[in-house]
Order: structure tokens, then sequence, then C-alpha cells
């Protein structure tokens, strides 16, 4: 994982410097425009770079490496502790899903210096990290993480050292051995050749297990749901209330994660829930976050002003076509080209896309406290000519949006901390609903699928693709071909985004209360069949069930 992870920070040494590149190519052309059209240039050659593959198998590496941590490393835990005590599964998935959250506070971090960091004068540069052609030290998240995890990687080797004087079979576990299955208490190691004999035959006992499928259709749902909010959150708050959210979103959703999950823990343990009772919980917990996410709908801002885009040029009639051009009479003679996204604010309260469309013709000052005047679009308003200058960036949005904001952020807190109560009897049920003895491969598959349909493949790229439906103005490349949208229908965008969201959330708990329902019936059949003298005790559904007969 270690060397993975840096693996995928190495096409930032092999690359020129980005910042030398900028210096030699762009520097001397005198035309703001064709400046930043140099830089959009260079973007574009970087793109079209083979370094991608270098990233793609340093993914491959960090993969293999953290592949046998899930599915071996719960069912090592769940057979050393006592069956009542799923605080220590607690911890484990608490640091899993709190670590994400570092990861984005980190990247965040790095976001805002620059790709070159101390190589260039942070202080000289002309563009600020609110710019659109700003590139942020990318590299240097997967060099922090990569150094930790090599880190961690000695420190578990260490403490690796005391299970390798442990013998092959520990002794029985008088506290669980009753509960097992009499042909698991005279163990021998079974061989590469027998495991794969017995492959076969255990995944098609697992997969006829019913309420195993049911319960794995309802983890993708959950998960394609959860994917979307963590992978497009900080895209919807950007667009929704015009702010950089990943440190504060990392900062008031790390502390209500670890303390629903931690409290998901102490409660299996401090009132012994059975398979049942953790399924209700999970259900309870999972009802009531989806509960608090419905104000959601109701915090919101307008478009912020753009014109062209989403308000007319003064003086014109309506909204201009985007995919002709926004040239109006006032910026016609500027030769101002489609692809260029520097947007101003001018003084007006109007946001254009750039100083060229704003019709500026001088600038005053250098850098980041460059100013543009003369801009005959901003005059169009009514403003005179000592009055129609503009500034670098979009025009700031209402008061209103930063409490909505933070109301937003205070709701998603408290959604989080309800959700995360179900955290531990999530893998629990996993668990729980299966034989004993296919417990390691049911983690494994169950981990598989929802790595590949839960959090990987389907939900990011069809719900890009429905975001990209929300554009109202797409970037346009140097070479030609459509480049990143700029500015989204927030409006549509909160539609579809909370929509989606809600009823993949709907959908999903609706099949873990038909879950609930089955696994209720077979602890029925269980307590039928086990008081006529027809059931063994390790043929319980719930290990914990004997208990609660006797």
């Amino acid at each position: 994982m270690g060397v993975g992870t840096l693996l995928m920070a190495l096409p930032h040494f092999i690359m020129k410097r980005m910042w030398d590149i900028v210096i030699v190519k762009c520097s001397k052309i005198p035309n703001r425009a064709h400046y930043m059209g140099c830089i959009g240039c260079l973007k574009e050659e970087a793109e079209s770079s083979p370094m991608w593959v270098i990233v793609l198998f340093g993914n491959i590496l960090r993969g293999i490496g953290e592949a046998s941590i899930g599915p071996l490393g719960m069912s090592f835990i769940d057979d050393c502790a006592r069956p009542e005590n799923a605080f220590y599964i607690g911890c484990l998935h608490t640091l899993g899903v709190i670590g994400p959250i570092f990861g984005y506070s980190l990247g965040s971090l790095c976001a805002i210096l620059y790709v070159d960091i101390g190589l260039v004068n942070q202080e000289s540069m002309t563009i600020t990290p609110q710019n659109s052609h700003w590139v942020g030290a990318w590299w240097l998240g997967y060099v922090v993480a990569g150094l930790l995890t090599l880190l961690a990687g000695l420190l578990t080797l260490l403490a690796a050292l005391p299970l390798w004087f442990l013998p092959r079979a520990l002794p029985e576990n008088p506290q669980t051995s009753k509960l097992d299955h009499p042909s698991n208490q005279h163990k021998h190691t079974l061989s590469i050749t027998e495991i794969a004999k017995d492959f076969g035959p255990s995944l098609k006992c697992l997969l006829t297990n019913g309420i195993y499928l049911l319960y794995l259709v309802y983890s993708v749902l959950a998960f394609n749901a959860f994917t979307i909010v963590i992978t497009y959150t900080p895209k919807y708050l950007e667009q929704q209330f015009g702010q950089t959210v990943l440190i504060c979103t990392g900062v008031t959703s790390i502390p209500s994660v670890a303390l629903g999950m931690f409290l998901s823990g102490w409660i299996m343990k401090r009132f012994k829930r059975s398979l049942l009772g953790s399924t209700r919980l999970m259900f309870f917990s999972s009802v009531t976050s989806l509960v608090f996410t419905i104000p959601y709908f109701a915090l919101s801002c307008e478009n912020i002003d753009v014109a062209g885009v989403t308000v007319p040029y003064q003086g014109s009639i309506e909204v201009q076509d985007i995919s002709r051009g926004l040239l109006t009479s006032c910026n016609a003679g500027c030769g101002c080209p489609d692809f260029q996204w520097d947007p101003v604010c001018g003084q007006n309260g109007v946001t254009d896309i750039s100083p060229c469309h704003a019709g500026c013709n001088s600038t005053r000052g250098a850098e980041q406290n460059m100013t543009f005047h003369g801009c005959t679009c901003i005059q169009n308003w009514g403003l005179t000519s000592g009055n129609s200058s503009a500034v670098l960036g979009q025009c700031s949005r209402e008061t209103s949006c930063t409490k909505m904001f933070y109301i937003y952020l205070a709701l998603q807190s408290l959604a989080f901390s309800v959700y995360c109560l179900g955290t531990v009897p999530f893998f629990l049920v996993s668990l729980r609903i299966v034989d004993p003895a296919l417990k390691s491969l049911s983690v494994g598959v169950f981990l598989l699928v929802l790595r590949v349909f839960g959090n990987g493949i389907p939900a990011p790229i069809c719900f890009g693709a429905l975001i990209d439906s929300t554009c109202l103005k797409w970037g346009q490349k140097k070479c030609g071909g459509i480049g990143a949208c700029r500015m989204y229908n927030i409006e549509t965008f909160r539609y579809l985004f909370l929509g989606l969201v809600s009823s993949l959330r709907t959908i999903s708990y609706t099949l873990l209360w038909i879950v609930t329902i089955k696994i209720k019936r077979k602890i029925q059949n269980d307590k039928q069949m086990y008081n006529n003298g027809e059931l063994q005790p390790h043929m319980l559904c719930d290990p914990e069930q004997e208990k609660t007969l006797k």
C-alpha cells in the first residue's frame, strides 16, 4: 500500500516543472487573454501525457495491499473476541471511515498550495487558488499518505511477530466452543488443493442463502448513495453556497462520525444486541438519518448573475445562446475566444466570464491586485466610465447563503452521527447470517461486490454524467473539444443530487426492512425446530439465540 501510494506521486517528479514551462512559453505574452490561453494549452499537453499509467499501476499495488485487510482482519477479530463484544469491530470501522475524512482535509490543504511548492515564490504568482487555472499540490497528499502507510506497515510487522509464535490451531475457547459445529472441534490445516476444491461448493452454498443475497443488494444500493454523497458533496456545496468546504466538511464530520461509530459499538456491547436487534438498530438509525436530510431541499441559493449565461447583457433582450458564443454589441470587436473562462466581478454586481467579455480596455496594478477599467459592457448598465471597472473573481453571493451553509453543515453532522449508529450492526449482520465456516468467504464476497458495484464503478460514473446534464457553461479546449463545466444550474443540480440520493436510500431501506422480517421469521422457525429437537445449537441462525432459548 505504501509503495503504491508513493508511486502515484511519481509523475510530478518525472515531468518538467509546470511553472518553468509557463515562464518560458507564456510570460512574454502581453495580452492577458492570450496568456490565459497559453496556460490552457499547457494543461492540454499535460492531459495527453502517458503518466496516468503510473498512477493506475500505483493504485493497483495499493489495492493489492488493501485487499486482505477487510475479509481476514474482520473475521479474525470476530473469531477471537466474544460474540457479544462488538466494540473492537466498531473501533476498526471507526478508523476506517475517519481515514478518508482526514484524507479530504489533507487534500484541501494541499489544494491551496501551488503544484511546485518550495520551488516557486507563491506571493509572486498572478493567480490564486480561486482562479480556474490554479493547479494545487495534488502530489503532496500521496507522499504524506505513502510515508504514513509505510510507517504503519513497519509497526504492523512488529505487531505480527508474536502471532508467528502461536500454533497453527488455537485451543478451543470455552466461551464459544459449545456453539461450534462438532466437525469444527478437530480442525486440521488445509492445503491449497483442498481449499480450491472446497471453494466451489462453499461459494454455491453462500449464493443460495436468500437472506445474504437480499442483504447484499441492500448494501450495494446503500453504498451507492453513500459514495455519491462522499464524492460529490464538495462540488455540491461549492456550487450551491460558493464555498470551498473540504476543510469545513472534515472538521464537522470527523467528530460526528467518530461519536456515532463508538456509540454503535458501545450499544452493541452494553445491550448485547442479537442478530434481530442489530438489524432493527441499523434500520432505525438509517431511517432517522434520512429524515434529517429532508430540510436539505430548502437550503439553497440562487445562481450568481453571469452576463450572457444566467442574465442577459444590458441592452440584450434575452440570455445568449451559449452554443453560438457570448458576444454582443459591447464586446463584439474584442475578439474574445470562446474557450476563455477567467471571471471578473464588475461594479454593477454582475460577473463576466472574462475581462475581454466585459469589454475592458485597460488594466491597473499587477498580479493578484490587478483591476480592469473602461469595461463597455459594464457601462451599458448605466454606470459612468469612472465606475465601469472589474476585479478578478466571481461576485460574492448574498449573506443568507452563508447562514444556509452553516445550517447545512449542522444537519449533515447530525445525520452522519445518527447514521453511523448502524455501522457495527451493518458488518456484524453480514457475519451472522451465514454459516460460521463461510464467514471469511462471505466477507470477501461482500467487500468485493461493494467495492465494484457499491463505491467503485457505476455510482461515480453514472451520477457524474447526470451532473453534466445540468451544466450551463462548458469550457472548450484549445485544440478543440469540450472541456470542464464552468457553471451549473444549481437548482436542477440540487434536486438531482438530493433526489437521487434520497431515492437510493429509500429503496435500500425498504430492502433492509424485508431482510429484518425474513430474519425474524427465520429465528421463529429455528425456535420452533429447536423446541421440537429438530435443530442442534450449531445450526441456529444467531449464535446468541441458544442463550435466549434456554
